[in-house]
């Protein structure tokens, strides 16, 4: 119901060795994704090391005190999601507080901070823990209507999940 699709590769426009490649590729990613939007599944490279490059920056993990995220710290308990009607898991409000970069940010981000925009966003977890320093277009992302890390944080929502995030489980995309 107008979630995005993937198609398949293009039979019968490509040879047949050309398309089971593609598909086995295809296949894969798709895997990749399902294992993603899980909160138990460890994914090589993402919530397990070695780490993605490109994948260990996005965010940092830290307390109102500047502490350590550790045990409870890691529960979200700020209304990122509900049950809805019919059993299903709906985004909540949350919390998130949008800021312009701190100066440390600014001259970490240097020359691509024209391209980043100006503001950024700490989401918070509960009332002690957030995760800080959000580009706000990667805050801000839509796919087929939906709010993406809304909806990831919705189901990572501790009335949801029954516990905590664990360390892995809470790794960013």
């Amino acid at each position: 119901m107008e979630w995005p699709r993937d198609p398949l590769p293009g039979w019968p426009d490509v040879g047949d060795t050309d398309a089971a490649d593609m598909f086995a590729r295809s296949t894969k990613r798709g895997r990749e994704l399902a294992a993603l939007l899980d909160p138990d599944t460890l994914v090589p490279g993402i919530t397990e090391a070695p780490h993605r490059l490109k994948s260990n920056a996005v965010t940092v993990s830290t307390t109102a005190d500047s502490c350590n995220v550790v045990g409870e710290d890691f529960a979200l308990i700020v209304d990122w999601g509900h049950i809805g009607i019919g059993g299903a898991v709906m985004p909540g409000q949350g919390h998130a507080t949008e800021r312009a970069y701190a100066p440390e940010e600014r001259a970490i981000l240097g020359a691509a901070l024209s391209a980043l925009g100006e503001t950024m966003f700490d989401v918070h977890l509960n009332d002690r823990a957030f995760w800080c320093s959000i580009l706000a277009n990667v805050w801000r992302y839509r796919l087929g209507g939906y709010h993406i890390f809304k909806k990831w944080l919705s189901y990572r929502e501790r009335s949801i999940l029954s516990r905590p995030l664990s360390r892995r489980s809470s790794v960013l995309l």
